[in-house]
């Protein structure tokens, strides 16, 4: 599989340092069940150790975090986002999205970002990158360049250069031609790099999940090709059976269908936003009648999915208008809550699923030794109620400890 290395050099980056969180509940997303009274050694960015209070050594010259009364869960993960600009990155990490999707973007903006990351010089999530999505036509959108193919030949030569500059994963957007889509997805097939997306107007979404495209996002096509809960649930459980994700973005949809909402625009959280980006977004005047009348089947899938055991992914779209990034994924955990989903599965979404699906869940996804130091601190247990992980205390982003106070500094900086 072609996937970028997880930055493993966190021996040479954190060499030396040592933090433990002491007297903390850590919480299995697996079974929802939480460990009280445990101790979390971080060395050289890697989890060193994990016990029982009293019964787990911390190694002189640790840094100490008070975990009492407190919950530890893996870092979260937004599915899908788009980095637009360079501003957003420490905001994932300040809302505990400690690693992100990046959906389509410029390359080699996010490349270079990704490795100030890594290198340790600057704040952000680990970042997966399709660089320019594959489409039928041009997006308009100078943020987001697109590769246009109008045949199979002209989709196996954007292959072949999506191949050579190390793309992690490649997008499909919905104007894509159907030979176009299938010559992708046999390449993409044979060489084992996953094949994302939209299901594209000439496809159906029975054709996608045949066509071993791994997520279908937004729902986008699934509507059009399953009509009844009946055929929604079998469809699912195809999707279970073959491994393909699905990426509802609810929080998306949300927004899109309340662009006359005037609490979008008294949100605080948009004082992090730069008003260059935000003097570039729609006119929320635009009339979201027809979306708010679909919203509802949206919600409907989502809960059909989960009941069929297909993987849901949370993910938000961040770089859309109104998108807050980090904010923006805990907005998505509790609309997957509110279409069915348990509190234990929203946080899988967030955590477990992606890791495996990203199918580096041997250094992700769990609080385990030998893992890359990847969590959350909260002040309630967000597997019992969603909401909590609002509640962020403190973050472990690539090793690195950020307290409330240093998280509160990254939020004041805009």
């Amino acid at each position: 599989m072609k996937l970028f290395a997880l930055p493993l050099c966190a021996l040479s980056l954190f060499a030396g340092q040592i933090t433990a969180v002491r007297d903390v509940s850590i919480v299995d997303v697996a079974s929802g069940q939480a460990a009280p009274h445990m101790t979390v050694v971080v060395e050289d960015g890697v989890i060193s150790r994990v016990g029982p209070v009293g019964a787990t050594a911390i190694p002189q010259g640790a840094r100490f975090v008070d975990g009492k009364n407190k919950f530890l869960i893996p870092g979260l993960w937004d599915m899908h986002v788009h980095l637009y600009h360079k501003p957003y990155l420490p905001l994932f990490v300040a809302y505990g999205v400690t690693g992100v999707q990046d959906m389509g973007s410029d390359f080699a903006k996010v490349r270079a970002w990704r490795e100030e990351i890594e290198s340790g010089s600057a704040i952000g999530p680990r970042i997966f990158t399709s660089g320019p999505p594959v489409d039928g036509a041009a997006s308009g959108d100078a943020n987001l360049p697109v590769l246009v193919v109008r045949n199979g030949d002209e989709a196996r030569q954007a292959f072949d250069r999506l191949y050579k500059m190390n793309v992690d994963f490649i997008k499909v957007l919905s104007s894509l031609p159907r030979d176009a889509y299938f010559a992708l997805a046999e390449l993409a097939r044979h060489w084992d790099l996953r094949l994302v997306g939209h299901i594209p107007a000439t496809v159906t979404a029975q054709e996608a999940v045949e066509a071993r495209q791994k997520s279908l996002e937004h729902f986008f096509g699934v509507t059009k090709s399953v009509s009844s809960d009946s055929e929604a649930l079998k469809f699912f459980a195809h999707c279970a059976l073959t491994g393909t994700r699905v990426s509802p973005t609810l929080v998306l949809w949300q927004r899109m269908s309340h662009f006359d909402d005037p609490r979008l625009m008294s949100n605080p959280s948009l004082a992090a936003i730069p008003a260059s980006i935000r003097d570039a977004w729609p006119d929320i005047s635009a009339d979201p009648f027809s979306l708010k009348q679909q919203i509802w089947r949206i919600y409907r899938l989502t809960a059909l999915a989960a009941q069929a055991k297909a993987e849901i992914l949370a993910g938000t779209d961040t770089g859309d208008p109104f998108v807050m990034p980090g904010e923006a994924l805990q907005d998505e955990l509790e609309q997957l809550v509110e279409a069915g989903l348990t509190a234990r599965q929203a946080l899988e979404a967030a955590t477990l699923a992606p890791a495996r699906f990203l199918e580096v869940d041997k250094k992700l996804g769990t609080i385990e030794k030998g893992k890359l130091a990847d969590m959350v601190l909260l002040d309630d247990n967000p597997a019992l109620d969603i909401r909590n992980v609002r509640k962020v205390r403190g973050v472990f982003s690539n090793g690195r400890y950020l307290s409330r106070p240093e998280i509160d500094g990254l939020l004041h900086a805009f």
